[in-house]
């Protein structure tokens, strides 16, 4: 399902069908006064003149209960007239209002829409073209949750999404947009639009409403890099410079590139490089790697010590772990979690 925001704001018209429900209920009062008095000699009651009006405007046309003379069908034919047609017309507004519901999935937009506003930590990918599907696919195969914006989805596009791949209809340099695909609870979102200009619209907007959401844009033109960087992208990628290179790689390297193509969540051994972030109650501060002893608690290799912004690179058994530190992992899925386990058991 795609939930479009927009759908709000296109209300039903049912004002239309205020007028002509004014006029028949002035045509049934005046209808039932009319029948009353036409019948007054036989002293008829306002039940049946209500009674008469009903029948003559429903076109039931059951026995009369007034002896009707030239006036009197010349009334009928004036209630007949203004009730049939004001009946008719509230019954037809009523059958395209409902028409409408059914066509916009108002309901379905609805519980959409809350999915949408339960997700948290997500990734926000905007774009659906041949880049936005490559993102999309790979982030399908590690099990993220994901919301897509795109202006405009086709039926091809729907085979994609799921309940882990929410999409949202709409124009994302809107920030409403962005708010309805939960920017600000957001992890991070990844911009694959081709167009530069829509690219920086969306970056600027997304720092904006959530100036911590790690952004990651697309540049095909190497010299809209650093625009993309001043207005707030963390990182800029080119795919067609990342493509060469790894085209290039295959020729120069084919035995490295195959290695990371067969593991790298692909292959049996399903590696990966995790960052860490240990928590402010962590115990290993103030510890060497030595003293940890993580390869051998949990299997997996320290790569790299981030502080202060900068990698240090493949840390000795006697790198002291401080606060503030980022560990950059590297192992199987399921040492990485061990060694995520042994983090938590030595937290305080």
């Amino acid at each position: 399902m795609v939930y479009r925001p927009n759908i709000i704001k296109e209300k039903i018209n049912l004002k239309r069908s205020v007028y002509p429900l004014i006029v028949l209920l002035i045509v049934i009062i005046g209808g039932t006064y009319g029948y009353t008095r036409l019948g007054e000699e036989a002293n008829i009651s306002y039940i049946d003149g209500l009674y008469m009006t009903w029948i003559t405007i429903s076109t039931i046309g059951y026995t009369e209960v007034v002896e009707l003379d030239a006036t009197g069908r010349v009334f009928t034919m004036i209630i007949g007239a203004m009730g049939i047609g004001s009946l008719f017309y509230i019954l037809g507004v009523f059958m395209e209002n409902l028409v409408a519901v059914q066509l916009l999935n108002l309901r379905g937009n609805k519980k959409l829409k809350k999915k949408i506003d339960e997700l948290n930590n997500h990734i926000i990918v905007v774009g659906l073209g041949r880049v936005g599907n490559l993102t999309i696919n790979e982030l399908q195969n590690k099990g993220i949750e994901c919301v897509i914006i795109n202006n405009q989805f086709e039926e091809k596009d729907k085979n994609i999404l799921s309940d882990k791949f929410l999409a949202i209809e709409g124009d994302a340099t809107e920030d409403d947009i962005l708010l309805a695909a939960g920017i600000k609870r957001a992890k991070g979102i990844i911009v694959t639009t081709a167009n530069p200009a829509t690219t920086l619209f969306v970056v600027l907007s997304a720092k904006e409403l959530n100036p911590d959401v790690f952004v990651v844009a697309r540049a095909d033109d190497q010299s809209t890099i650093p625009k993309l960087e001043r207005a707030g992208a963390d990182r800029v990628v080119n795919p067609y410079s990342t493509g060469g290179q790894r085209l290039a790689n295959f020729v120069i390297k084919p035995h490295v590139i195959d290695f990371f193509e067969s593991s790298f969540g692909y292959g049996e051994y399903d590696l990966s490089l995790e960052s860490i972030d240990l928590p402010a109650n962590c115990k290993w501060f103030n510890k060497s790697l030595k003293d940890l002893n993580l390869r051998v608690v949990a299997g997996a290799n320290v790569l790299a010590v981030v502080r202060d912004g900068k990698p240090i690179l493949n840390p000795g058994a006697n790198f002291v772990i401080q606060k503030n530190d980022k560990l950059l992992a590297f192992g199987t899925q399921e040492q990485l979690k061990k060694l995520e386990d042994f983090m938590a058991m030595v937290t305080d």
